[in-house]
């Protein structure tokens, strides 16, 4: 018998994002990289978003987007004062993070972390306090200095719209870390963690050990996805994966544009990223070329959200990222 499954709001946002942003996917260059046919820009405009906030512990906050992929955030309270995680993307997004804050306390925002350089979780930075202390890591805050080098690598993901990216200033961070950062809030440690090269360069972990929460932003988007290497290649993107999952007891994962998942998707992405390694490998022995190792290495159906899950219209979307991270691994192991 055939189920028919009724679309939910997000599902039905998400299609509609979705059918815009391949209207616009870029066919040139992105940092350097040509992406392949059936890529797309994930669809990142917050317009008529309203972040929901969930309590995870006493004092640890997600702030959740209904409409994935646009940009979750969150912030965890301490005796002395809030640390939030993620500006999101401009001032009135980061004024809604703000305000969500508020709901439940009124101690300063002591410090801001960004996750990663993209403008979706960084644009916002300017509309925090100034004495609100951004944090970030190193190479983060480098890649964060090309300002209108990311106004444009963002533009296909808000429909081309540059009067939304016209409002985004540079903010950079007061403070950066290398390896780890420990930051005590008063009765409350926030550990900030960089396991290496991921999605970004300074992809950062935002870990509360009392609560087991994580934010990943973009190195974990959250349930039901897989990676994208965009600015790195698999073979990281793997050790990387396979450190966080050595080095922290996590039970949930906040990620930057999906719903929360836990630990698992840990492994979830470990199983991809090794298994697509070795099949772009294989490919590459059998002498295959991109074109044909693309064509001969679809996204396994397991690794796709269920057709009957509200992540189902992101489907697409996976697919995509699944065929920019083949063409990248393949290049990455031919050395083209």
């Amino acid at each position: 018998m055939k189920t028919h499954h009724k679309l939910t709001g997000i599902a039905v946002a998400m299609v509609v994002a979705l059918g815009l942003a391949q209207s616009v996917a870029a066919q040139q260059a992105i940092n350097g990289f040509v992406p392949p046919a059936g890529w797309l820009p994930p669809p990142l405009h917050p317009a008529g978003v309203e972040l929901q906030t969930k309590e995870l512990s006493p004092g640890v906050y997600a702030l959740l987007s209904p409409q994935p992929p646009v940009d979750n955030a969150g912030f965890v309270v301490g005796e002395t004062g809030v640390l939030v995680i993620d500006a999101h993307f401009g001032a009135a997004m980061a004024g809604q993070v703000q305000a969500a804050v508020r709901k439940v306390t009124d101690k300063p925002i002591l410090y801001l972390v960004n996750t990663n350089a993209h403008g979706d979780h960084t644009f916002g930075n300017h509309a925090f306090p100034a004495t609100t202390k951004v944090v970030a890591h190193r190479k983060t805050a480098q890649s964060m200095a090309r300002f209108e080098d990311e106004k444009a690598l963002l533009l296909p993901t808000v429909n081309g719209d540059k009067a939304f990216l016209d409002g985004a200033r540079l903010r950079l961070p007061d403070i950066t870390f290398e390896d780890s950062l420990r930051i005590d809030l008063g009765g409350r440690v926030v550990e900030l963690h960089h396991f290496g090269h991921g999605n970004t360069p300074g992809d950062t972990v935002v870990y509360v050990p009392d609560a087991k929460a994580a934010w990943t932003g973009n190195l974990v988007f959250g349930a039901n996805t897989i990676p994208w290497a965009i600015e790195g290649g698999t073979r990281a993107y793997l050790q990387t994966i396979a450190r966080f999952a050595a080095s922290l007891d996590v039970q949930t994962i906040v990620g930057g544009h999906a719903p929360i998942t836990s630990a698992a998707t840990l492994g979830t992405y470990l199983r991809y990223l090794g298994g697509h390694i070795e099949a772009v490998q294989g490919a590459i022995r059998a002498g295959l070329t991109v074109e044909e190792t693309l064509a001969a290495l679809p996204l396994d159906e397991a690794f796709l959200p269920p057709t009957d899950s509200p992540m189902a219209p992101a489907r697409p979307l996976m697919q995509g990222f699944h065929l920019w991270n083949v063409k990248k691994t393949y290049g990455e192991l031919t050395g083209s």
